[in-house]
């Protein structure tokens, strides 16, 4: 059982890490970040989230199944790699255009488009879905025990 102060700083926590999360995927093409370090932000905020409200509390709300996360994540990853093979490239092989963004006939500027961020979105999701997967097992094996 966790007090109302504990629940509250988590739920605050939960915010400001899933934000971060999102940043450090998005801007992994350019600087340091990415698919796995943000994944492993966005589950480190869901598990605080798990620690302070408990395992069978959430699960009434939201109960994801982390492995299918897992899988598709994987599939996307997969895929990324693998397509440019079918255009004649290297496997691996990253492309990028500039987009032109242009909203009520006034130009804002240019929004880059990198083939690495799907393949960076596809690992976010397996951590995400890995690391969870793990977190709610162990809990749920852990109440199952009885703290024993």
């Amino acid at each position: 059982m966790t007090t109302i102060i504990t629940k509250t700083v988590a739920k605050i926590c939960l915010m400001i890490d899933m934000l971060y999360s999102i940043d450090l995927l998005l801007i992994g093409g350019n600087r340091p970040g990415g698919g796995f370090i943000g994944g492993v932000l966005c589950a480190c905020g869901i598990g605080l989230i798990y620690v302070a409200y408990g395992l069978d509390d959430i699960k009434k709300i939201w109960n994801p199944d982390w492995h299918t996360w897992f899988g598709y994540g994987l599939l996307f990853a997969s895929i990324t790699a693998w397509s440019p093979l079918f255009a004649g490239h290297n496997y691996f092989r990253s492309a990028f255009d500039f987009i032109p963004v242009v909203v009520g006939g006034i130009h804002l500027g240019e929004l880059e488009l990198v083939s690495s961020m799907f393949f960076d979105l596809g690992v976010y999701f397996v951590v995400v879905g890995g690391l969870l997967f793990i977190v709610t097992k162990v809990g749920t094996d852990k109440a199952s025990e009885g703290g024993k």
